[in-house]
């Protein structure tokens, strides 16, 4: 594993810096013209990042944390319609692949119980007659770690008698970060998630927003058929009743251009956990600063959280953690005025 830690260092940056050069290409050009795929944007996204975290628990130490997440467009007419259109919606359909990966402070081959989420989406984007942007989406897909081991029992393989027995002495006053089989303990679920989000935008005389103040609210609902259809890749009935079938989101970041070089963020986010067991602590709250020298996609953060971890079946721990690492932001403020009406 530690062989592979350079070349996904160098997949994250090529894809950064490489974004950041079609970026400066194209600014003497027609934006309306742009059809880069690395220009595609996804107002509701997960960041990728690479970074420092602490310990949430005296049982593991980490040694990095890492969401090298991808996009992959079907077809995107969002920043398009953003800047030709005055009041024609965006839409974007696309796959998004978000691995979750921990290095920990011991022998891990391959990468400990990562987490794998595969997801199909569709976001639209409205543009208000006052430059503000809505935006809902729904994603739909696998989430799991790959493992086969009985969850919280070490040494055995995951549905067999063995477990099932041990499982079934499990109870509500069962501490289950103690019991949490670590090294290949299964995690398993199909998804769907529903989001909106709201920005409150301030433009610059070029038209660019310098100010954004962004809402957004979310449902995740964990259910046993792959995209409500197939049965595959779902969970058992003692595996719903530790996950908890629903999982609520609030967030808010005011993003600041504050000089022509340097741009910052302040995010807020909390996650409530409903119906999962009653050794879970149901909230997480995550706290970031994100500093953009010189105005790229990529960015340097910190970060404080407080309440249950968010890496698979690790939600079972709670405590306070602190982060630090770089991030990139593939949704940066764009040209959005010089519209006229669209043809409906």
């Amino acid at each position: 594993m530690k062989k592979a830690i350079l070349p996904l260092f160098l997949l994250i940056f090529y894809a950064s810096f490489g974004q950041d050069a079609d970026t400066a290409n194209n600014q003497n050009k027609d934006e309306a013209k742009d059809t880069n795929v690395f220009n595609d944007y996804y107002p509701i996204a997960v960041k990728p990042f690479l970074g420092y975290l602490s310990n949430m628990n005296s049982q593991e130490t980490i040694l990095f944390d890492a969401k090298p997440v991808v996009y992959y467009s079907i077809w995107n007419t969002i920043r398009k319609n953003m800047y030709e259109y005055e009041d024609k919606p965006g839409n974007a359909f696309y796959v998004t692949f978000q691995p979750h990966i921990r290095m920990y402070a011991e022998n891990s081959k391959p990468v400990k119980t990562p987490s794998y989420r595969f997801l199909f989406g569709w976001q639209q984007m409205i543009k208000t007659s006052s430059n503000n942007f809505f935006t809902w989406a729904i994603e739909s897909g696998h989430y799991s770690n790959g493992q086969s081991g009985c969850t919280f029992l070490h040494g055995e393989d995951d549905e067999t008698m063995t477990c099932s027995d041990f499982h079934a002495t499990i109870t509500d006053d069962t501490n289950l970060s103690d019991l949490l089989n670590r090294k290949n303990g299964n995690f398993s679920t199909n998804t769907t998630k529903l989001s909106v989000n709201f920005r409150f935008n301030e433009l610059n005389k070029r038209d660019e927003p310098y100010k954004i103040h962004s809402f957004t609210a979310s449902w995740e609902l964990y259910h046993n058929r792959f995209l409500g259809l197939f049965d595959f890749g779902g969970y058992s009935e003692f595996d719903i009743n530790i996950y908890g079938r629903n999982r609520f989101g609030l967030e808010y970041e005011y993003e600041h251009q504050w000089k022509p070089k340097l741009r910052y963020a302040i995010e807020q986010k909390f996650e409530i956990i409903q119906g999962a067991h009653p050794s879970v602590e149901a909230l997480r709250s995550e706290t970031t600063f994100t500093l953009y020298p010189f105005n790229r996609d990529i960015g340097l953060f910190v970060t404080y959280v407080y309440g249950h971890d968010n890496y698979n079946y690790r939600f079972v721990d709670s405590g306070n953690q602190i982060g630090f690492g770089v991030s990139w932001d593939w949704f940066q403020p764009f040209q959005i005025s010089r519209a006229k009406p669209a043809d409906l």
